[in-house]
């Protein structure tokens, strides 16, 4: 019974995924045409890499039958300049960044400082089995997250780290200033794979509230390296497409980022641009972000501890 489980679970996420790659026209190829064996292993080394993306992002939404923590993570008491507490401790993205360089890197200032070393460079001298043991507390036990997530997530956060990272500073400098960008032919990218569920404008969906509204323009004006995180994994919970996944190049990715910059912050800025490009479409919005289809905006599968 467990292994027709697993099965089960890795049909439903493929099928998820496949879902949402072809209702934005993304695959790549003809969905008559089959894949062969190296292809197959590839889209599936591509998909565990965009969880892992997703899990470093928000393990909690990323998974169904995972228990959210209430307490601050062991860590935590080690820095006293991030005031957050809670669940926000246990994210991956709070200690080491979107950028994945930590103390060096966007984090090495502000409310979300710790002083926290980045994954960049772990990344890079360290093999999957090693930064799989990291998480499993085998060099720290206070870095043990057995407790919250199954083997087999640990591995795709490893799998991600060591083969999904990218070095963010080819995108934007120290600022958060793209480094060139091509806005006419990100208007282009946008208009054919997002606009269907944020809207012409990138309003559609709030990611704040009606006091302090966040858009898609918000994200990548004022945290451009979220955006880009976002963007190439998915969002947790969701079935937004990811560009890892559908091979995107890194100009694709720039060229999106130099362009939704310019798209509204705030509701200020909304009715000049709904006026010269018209609305969304809330009806798609609630099929891609809803929280009917999973379980309360929650991941693609129960874990496999």
């Amino acid at each position: 019974m467990k292994r027709i489980a697993i099965i089960l679970l890795v049909l439903t996420v493929f099928a998820s995924v496949a879902w949402s790659q072809m209702e934005h026209g993304m695959m790549g190829r003809s969905d008559r045409q089959s894949y062969s064996q190296e292809e197959g292993e590839k889209l599936f080394e591509l998909m565990s890499i965009s969880r892992g993306g997703q899990l470093y992002d928000n393990w909690w939404k990323a998974t169904v039958d995972t228990k959210k923590p209430e307490n601050d993570h062991p860590l935590w008491k080690e820095q006293s300049s991030n005031q957050r507490g809670g669940y926000d401790t246990y994210r991956c993205k709070e200690c080491h960044g979107w950028d994945y360089r930590g103390k060096n890197g966007a984090y090495g200032k502000g409310s979300h400082y710790t002083g926290f070393k980045g994954v960049y460079e772990a990344a890079e001298k360290m093999s999957i089995k090693e930064l799989e043991d990291v998480n499993k507390g085998v060099i720290s036990k206070k870095h043990d997250f057995t407790a919250q997530i199954s083997n087999k997530e640990i591995a795709d956060l490893a799998l991600f780290i060591k083969k999904g990272l990218i070095d963010t500073g080819k995108f934007v400098d120290g600022e958060g200033l793209p480094i060139g960008g091509n806005k006419r032919a990100g208007r282009h990218i946008f208009k054919r794979n997002c606009a269907m569920c944020h809207g012409a404008v990138g309003t559609e969906i709030n990611f704040g509230d009606s006091e302090k509204p966040e858009f898609l323009g918000t994200v990548a004006y004022n945290n451009p390296w979220e955006f880009i995180h976002k963007v190439r994994n998915g969002q947790p919970g969701t079935r937004m497409p990811s560009a890892i996944i559908n091979d995107w190049s890194e100009e694709d990715i720039l060229d999106l980022l130099s362009f939704v910059r310019t798209l509204p912050k705030d509701t200020s800025e909304i009715s000049w641009w709904s006026r010269r490009f018209g609305g969304g479409m809330q009806r798609h919005h609630r099929m891609m972000h809803g929280d009917g289809h999973l379980s309360g905006e929650r991941g693609f599968g129960a874990s496999q501890k």
